[in-house]
This record gives structure tokens, sequence and C-alpha cells, in this order.
């Protein structure tokens, strides 16, 4: 009933059906319409299941967490003990991927509470039921604004930090880095965190399962770049976050929050993506392949 009605609200929502298919055309320019729309709609469904989870937070403890979250055998708590045990705390790399509110609270009910930044709900109500529900099991809520303070001194006593990175931000707050092969507006607050306090940066994310049940995995702690020129190391760091992120997409195309405008700013002179037609669109993405094409034959 939950993915029917996820898939109802993707065939009435417009506005989101747009924008995810824009993203997916900038994404997998080589999948067909019907491809798209499929992903978008596993999409809508996986946004779904998030909210559910949310409900069924509250009753959740660290003697039931075991069924319906674990952890990967291959890629779990080895690469997170990994990271701890380097003894200057932990920055979760993580995205809009799956049931997202569940990945902080099943870890803490195994027995790793951590902090993790989020932005206030413009519904107050709203923020406040789940400003209560994060804040269980040991979490603890940093609010996005002038969050950096708090941050530095969760990871100044080996604290673990949790901060989204996979939506468009402002030019104050990121740098333009490729994202799919297109220049995307992305925080530098982990590359930068991560150079100043030598913070491990962990990738984690949820994976469901058949069943409904999910898998928690945590890739290897990313070797950052840590030349000396500050500048060069948070763009080139920045990057390797964002491909780490791409390929965490790539793997599970269905369960990335396909409905937001990744790309909507764009370098000065560039058109609105999202306001382009679809040919419009492919003829700006077969271009600006040519152009990397070309670029790249000059460097060789």
């Amino acid at each position: 009933m939950l993915d029917f009605l996820a898939s109802l609200a993707y065939r009435l929502d417009a506005v989101h059906r747009h924008i995810a298919r824009v993203n997916l055309t900038i994404a997998f320019p080589t999948l067909s319409a019907r491809e798209h729309d499929e992903i978008a709609r596993q999409s809508f469904q996986s946004s779904a299941r998030n909210l559910l989870e949310v409900s069924h937070m509250p009753g959740l403890t660290s003697d039931n967490i075991r069924t319906l979250v674990e952890y990967d055998p291959q890629l779990g708590l080895n690469n997170y003990e990994i990271a701890r045990r380097r003894g200057k705390g932990i920055l979760y790399l993580t995205g809009h991927f799956s049931a997202w509110e569940l990945l902080p609270k099943a870890h803490a009910l195994y027995g790793y509470p951590l902090s993790f930044v989020t932005r206030p709900l413009d519904n107050a109500p709203l923020e406040r039921y789940l400003f209560n529900i994060r804040q269980t099991a040991g979490n603890r809520v940093i609010y996005k604004k002038n969050s950096a303070r708090q941050i530095l001194e969760r990871l100044k006593t080996a604290g673990e930090v949790g901060i989204l990175m996979d939506q468009n931000t402002t030019l104050q707050e990121g740098i333009f880095v490729d994202f799919f092969g297109l220049p995307a507006a992305t925080s530098t607050s982990i590359a930068l965190l991560a150079l100043r306090t030598e913070a491990a940066v962990l990738p984690g994310y949820l994976t469901p399962k058949p069943d409904g049940r999910y898998t928690v995995k945590f890739l290897p702690p990313v070797d950052l770049s840590r030349t000396g020129d500050t500048n060069r190391d948070i763009a080139v760091n920045t990057h390797r976050l964002n491909g780490i992120l791409e390929g965490i997409i790539r793997e599970q195309p269905g369960t990335w929050l396909w409905g937001h405008k990744r790309w909507k700013n764009q370098p000065e002179g560039r058109p609105d993506l999202y306001r382009l037609s679809e040919q419009e669109l492919r003829a700006f993405l077969a271009k600006q392949m040519a152009a990397r094409r070309d670029s790249r034959r000059t460097l060789k």
C-alpha cells in the first residue's frame, strides 16, 4: 500500500517529477525515459519509507534494532573501528539515501551515538517532533546555521558528527565540483573540517533489503590530500568526496532523493537546467561532453 501511494504521489507531483527527470538525464543520459521513470518512482517510494521509519523510531530499542537494521559483514563496523582508532573523531560523509533518518538512530542503538547536522524544518510543530525523535539513544542534533563551533567541540574530544553533503549549496558555503560530469555547487565543510582537525572521514549509508530490513554500510575511511596548499586540498578532497557519493548513487540509484535540484546553481553564463526542454538539456549536455573531450585531448 505504501509503495502504491508513493507511486501515485509521483504521478500527481509534476514539479518534483520534472526535477527528478532532469537530474536523471544529467546523471544517466544513456538510459531510456522509461528507465528514468522507474528510478524516479523508486526514489519516491524510498522517501515514503523514510517517513514511515521515522514514525516507527520511538519504538526502537537496543533490544529490537537487530530485527530491522544490521551491519554489512564486509563493509560495516570493521571500517568504523578503523576510523575510531585514529582517535581524532569521525566525520560521517552521507546523503539522502534510503531511510536516512534511521541510520544515526540505529547506529546509536548499537552503542555508537553521534551528533549530526540538520536544517530545521519550516513547520515548527513537525520540527519539534523530529527533534525529540532525533535526540534519543545518546544522539545530538546540531543545527546547520553557525554549526562549525559545535562540530569542532565534538571532534576535539574525539566525537563523531554526521553531515549530509549531497545537496545544492551556495557559493558562500561551497565550490563548484563535478558531480556526474557536471559542475555542482558542493559544500566544502567536511573537507575543511577534516583538514583542520585530522578527523577521519567515514562514508556511511543504508541499503534496503528485499524483506524490508536495512543494512548499514561504512566504506573505508577516505584518504585525503594534505599537500599544505589549503585551497587546493579543499578542492581536491571535495571532488573526491563527491565521487564517493556518486558511486553510492550508481550502486543503488532508486534510493537517492532525485527530486532535489542538485544542479540548481551553475557557473556564471550557464542556463537554468531545470527550465530547459528535454531536447535543449540533451543538447547542452552533449556540448559539455564534447568540450571535456577536447580539453582532455589538449592536455595530452
